[in-house]
């Protein structure tokens, strides 16, 4: 037991310190607040007063906890019933504010419960940005710095994930290799800048003119992987007709693509299938470059 200057000391720096403390009875009513939890939760509110009456309270006045439902009723009888059932619990949560709060809550033996909040806004902050460059991270080792579309790593793994769908569902799957024609050339007669803007201006056409559910990615070098779920040989012949007909930019050198195309065979894996469409492309360059050849186990 503390002697009374020791207890008097306690309580007053209890009543100074930032963080909020609060001492709610057997009956969850607040009957202890110090300066720092009246300034964030109360604003003057008399004690005592019932826990869910300080929850309202600021919900009717706008401050305090923020209730994303919009319904402190609901928000209410979603929370008191996990309320008091553990003898130490914290909860993390943001304030209307800005700030970020961790309550830390103590249930003693004699029923009161004591609470201590922590304002978590900075370790949260740094959270988020870890979160995010993370997130970059991630999203720059599956894209393809120049175009923007998925590199060859994410473009295989999407044709895997592809053919398992395929397996699931039994529709028709087809790849399809397209290649720029004489890609050196136009490097060497209007600068590799050129040469990147007609990558750029390529993939931006594909993007825009694909479905949502087809897989599009930069397969290496001028060398790109189009996967059509649903589609047949001549369905995609058909698709890549039609891209070849909208390529027009004055902004970038004119160019052409060749384009192989395989139909994914029962029971057929991946490398397969991939070594059929390349095939069917260099059997389009052979014929001539600017055009679409279709694997010959396809026909």
């Amino acid at each position: 037991m503390l002697a009374l200057p020791e207890a008097s000391a306690l309580l007053s720096g209890l009543a100074r310190t930032a963080m909020p403390v609060a001492l709610y009875d057997r009956d969850d009513r607040l009957c202890y607040a110090n300066e720092a939890f009246d300034a964030a939760f109360l604003h003057g509110l008399a004690l005592p007063v019932a826990f869910a009456d300080v929850l309202r309270h600021g919900f009717h006045h706008g401050f305090g906890i923020r209730i994303d439902c919009g319904d402190i009723e609901a928000f209410l009888a979603d929370i008191l019933p996990r309320r008091r059932q553990q003898a130490h619990r914290q909860v993390t949560t943001d304030l209307l504010d800005g700030r970020w709060i961790q309550f830390t809550e103590t249930l003693l033996p004699d029923g009161w419960l004591l609470t201590i909040a922590s304002d978590i806004t900075a370790l949260k902050h740094n959270e988020q940005t870890i979160r995010h460059a993370h997130a970059s991270a991630m999203q720059a080792a599956l894209t393809d710095a120049l175009t923007g579309v998925p590199n060859r790593r994410h473009i295989l793994e999407l044709a895997e994930q592809a053919l398992a769908d395929h397996a699931a569902s039994g529709e028709a799957l087809t790849a399809v290799l397209l290649d720029l024609d004489h890609f050196k050339h136009i490097n060497d007669a209007h600068g590799h800048q050129a040469g990147d803007a007609v990558l750029q201006h390529f993939c931006r056409l594909a993007q825009q003119y694909l479905r949502p559910g087809d897989c599009w990615g930069r397969f290496g070098g001028e060398e790109f992987l189009l996967l059509l779920p649903g589609a047949d040989a001549q369905a995609a012949v058909a698709v890549v007709e039609r891209l070849r007909a909208m390529q027009s930019d004055a902004d970038v050198p004119a160019y052409t693509f060749s384009a192989g195309v395989a139909q994914l065979q029962p029971g057929e894996p991946l490398q397969h299938l991939l070594h059929r469409a390349d095939a069917a492309l260099y059997a389009a360059k052979a014929a001539g470059r600017c055009c679409t050849a279709i694997a010959a186990e396809d026909f």
